[in-house]
């Protein structure tokens, strides 16, 4: 998805992105990583973007309503992956935080009949291949 059609979906939403918004937008899509809140601000700042932490929480929820940011709970925490593309699937690094995009088919599950599915999630949680030869070398990160 492009930012011209991110600012769409955001205007749907009477979200105005304003130039900090959008270079905040450039730092979050730019990250490998999923982000807290409190890290996307962190690099906000490292990145001279003179925003406050309410501008980042507020660009991370209306994101995610559009689609365009999925939030991950791990140990108790919320973290967000830019997610700017169709429908998809994700494996998430438990060490590093590296979020991967997983293409192909969704598994199958029974549903029951008098049941309609309207959407959908599939996440996998564990360690990439980094950071196994990390740990297997006595690194942590």
């Amino acid at each position: 998805m492009d930012k011209l059609q991110i600012k769409e979906l955001l205007n749907g939403q009477k979200f105005r992105l304003t130039s900090e918004r959008e270079s905040l937008l450039d730092v979050f899509a730019s990250s490998s990583s999923m982000l807290t809140p409190s890290q996307l601000y962190e690099l906000a700042d490292k990145h001279d973007i003179n925003i406050g932490l309410t501008t980042v929480y507020r660009l991370l929820e209306v994101l995610t309503k559009v689609g365009v940011a999925t939030p991950f709970l791990v140990d108790g925490t919320i973290f967000y992956a830019y997610c700017g593309c169709e429908h998809h699937h994700h494996f998430v690094c438990l060490s590093c935080h590296r979020v991967m995009d997983i293409q192909g088919s969704c598994p199958s599950f029974d549903v029951p009949d008098n049941f309609r599915v309207s959407s959908h999630r599939s996440d996998l949680y564990g360690t990439c291949s980094d950071c196994q030869t990390a740990n297997d070398a006595g690194c942590t990160h």
